[in-house]
C-alpha cells in the first residue's frame, strides 16, 4: 500500500490556504471548465440522475460548484460540501434545492441511508487518506445509490511521465511539456498566487508525493468498503485537448476510440481515472 506522506490535519490546512488563494479565478482558470469538458461530465450526470433518480445528491469537495451548476436541474434537492469558506462563497444556490455545508468530508455530517447519489470531482487525490470519504459516501448512500467520482490522477500515466524525464526521452514535444508541468506547476502556483510551492504539494498529496491512484489499488479498497460494482474508466489522453483545439473534433475521438480498443496496453496514455461506483 502506498505510503500517505502527510497527516490529514495539514493537508487540509494545505488545502484551505491554497483554495482560499485561487478561489476568486478557479472557473477561468482551471480547464476543466471547458465547454466540451462540462458536456461531458453532464452526459455522466444525467445518466446517474436516470440510474438512481432524482432525489438527494451529495457533492463532496464541492468547490465553487462545478458540478452543483451541471446537476443543478437534475436532483430536487443537492447538498454541497467543501473545507474552504471562499470557493463555498461563489457557489450559486438560487433555485431553493440546493444547501452548502463547510465541514470535512472525512466525517459526514448527515445520516445513514440519507442520498441517492454522490459525487466527488478533481477532489479524492486532495485527500491524505481517499478511503475515509469513500467509506463515510458508502454510509450515507442509500442502497442502490452511486458514487460517481472523476479526475483522479492516473498513476501509471504520471509514472510514465516522470520516468520518461529521469531517463532524458523527451523529444516528443507533448510528453516534454508534461514532464516541466509536473516538475514546475508548484513555482507557477508560487508565482500566481503567492503560495509556497510546499504547501501547494502538501495539498495534492496523491498526485505529487504518490504518483497518482491506482486503478488496481483503488478497486481493492473499495471492494472492502462493500461497494457491489466498480466501473473504473481511463479518460483524457495525452494530447487529447491539443486536437480538440488545434484540429479536429473527430481526430481527437479517432485516436481516443483506438486507444481504448487497445487497453489496457495503453492505460499509460490516459491521464485520469473516472470512477462510479454501486452501493
Amino acid at each position: 500500500m502506498t505510503k500517505r506522506p502527510q497527516p490529514t490535519e495539514d493537508v487540509i490546512a494545505a488545502n484551505i490556504t491554497v483554495h482560499t488563494a485561487m478561489a476568486a479565478t478557479y472557473d477561468q482558470r482551471e480547464p476543466h471548465f471547458r465547454p466540451e469538458n462540462k458536456a461531458n461530465v453532464r452526459a455522466v450526470l444525467e445518466a446517474v440522475s436516470n440510474r438512481t433518480g432524482r432525489g438527494k445528491l451529495l457533492d463532496l469537495g464541492c468547490g465553487t460548484g462545478f458540478i452543483i451548476e451541471l446537476a443543478r436541474d437534475l436532483f430536487d434537492s443537492i447538498d454541497g460540501i467543501d473545507i474552504t469558506q471562499a470557493m463555498l462563497a461563489r457557489v450559486d444556490t438560487r433555485g431553493g434545492h440546493i444547501t452548502l455545508h463547510r465541514h470535512a468530508c472525512e466525517s459526514l455530517p448527515f445520516a445513514d441511508a440519507t442520498f441517492h447519489a454522490a459525487t466527488a470531482y478533481s477532489f479524492l487525490d486532495h485527500l491524505q487518506d481517499y478511503s475515509l470519504v469513500l467509506r463515510e459516501a458508502f454510509r450515507v448512500l442509500r442502497p442502490g445509490g452511486v458514487l460517481y467520482a472523476d479526475l483522479l490522477p492516473n498513476r501509471r500515466y504520471w509514472e510514465s511521465i516522470e520516468l520518461a524525464a529521469r531517463q532524458g526521452r523527451l523529444e516528443s514535444a507533448l510528453v516534454r511539456r508534461e514532464a516541466e508541468m509536473l516538475a514546475s506547476q508548484h513555482d507557477m502556483v508560487e508565482r500566481d498566487y503567492g503560495i509556497d510551492g510546499s504547501t501547494f504539494l502538501a495539498a495534492e498529496p496523491w498526485k505529487t508525493a504518490s504518483h497518482g491512484i491506482a486503478a488496481e489499488e483503488f478497486t481493492a479498497i473499495v471492494r472492502d468498503i462493500g461497494y457491489r460494482d466498480v466501473d473504473i474508466s481511463f479518460q483524457w489522453y495525452l494530447g487529447q485537448g491539443a486536437l480538440l483545439h488545434g484540429q479536429d473534433a473527430r481526430e481527437a475521438a479517432l485516436v481516443e476510440s483506438h486507444l481504448r480498443d487497445v487497453l489496457p496496453i495503453s492505460e499509460s496514455m490516459f491521464k485520469y481515472l473516472r470512477v462510479q461506483l454501486a452501493r
